[in-house]
């Protein structure tokens, strides 16, 4: 059963499960858009990082909400919004409104091969994630940032623990497909993603304050 707390709004509950695209498809979809989800994504990363280091060279502190907020916006670009890109690749990620939609498009994808989608998530897809915590944890922050930036870290860190666990119990996997089998792990990735959403949406109106 999901969680209610996690529910965004969409109406019309959860579709029926049938098949979904093979996961050859899906990797087919994601290379050719991969290269330009990472150049745009590495040239963004690029760029912040350069904004920041020009704050805290020149010493002007105007610019320092501008500057982080740049930077993290990147590093969810970057990492967050790549991950979901490979993970559930053809999928509209900005259809994803509610912890029923990130569960339905998930098991869509891993009802078809369990143990072959696990090593697609475990070796292409999980890197992104991990290497998002430790750039969020070198970030130096405006005190009143501190502690939803702390939001956003933990979020992320119970998003990768979800993943690893769902990970885990794939590569066990016999016999037919259960959701219910793996209820747990389900709503640990629902709550990350819900939490590292709200956690984000947070610190960018935080900063929105003091820019205008």
């Amino acid at each position: 059963m999901s969680d209610p707390n996690l529910n965004m709004g969409v109406g019309g509950g959860q579709p029926p499960f049938g098949p979904g695209p093979s996961l050859e498809e899906d990797e087919k979809a994601l290379k050719k858009g991969r290269t330009g989800v990472l150049v745009a994504g590495i040239l963004a990363a690029v760029a912040v990082t350069g904004g920041l280091m020009f704050v805290l060279m020149s010493g002007e502190g105007g610019d320092e909400y501008g500057a982080i907020g740049r930077q993290i916006n990147g590093m969810k670009q970057e990492h967050f919004d790549a991950f979901w890109s490979c993970a559930l690749p053809n999928e509209q990620l900005s259809n994803l409104r509610s912890d029923q939609d990130l569960r339905y498009a998930i098991t869509k994808r891993a009802q078809t091969n369990p143990g072959r989608y696990a090593q697609h998530v475990r070796e292409q897809c999980l890197v992104k994630l991990n290497e998002h915590e430790p750039r969020l944890q070198q970030l130096i922050a405006p005190e009143d940032l501190q502690g939803q930036l702390d939001d956003l870290s933990g979020a992320l860190s119970d998003l990768r623990g979800g993943w690893n666990e769902y990970v885990e119990q794939l590569d066990q996997h016999e016999g037919a497909y259960e959701e219910g089998e793996y209820t747990a792990q389900l709503n640990k990735i629902a709550k990350g993603w819900y939490d590292y959403k709200h956690a984000h949406n947070q610190l960018n109106s935080t900063i929105r304050e003091h820019l205008h």
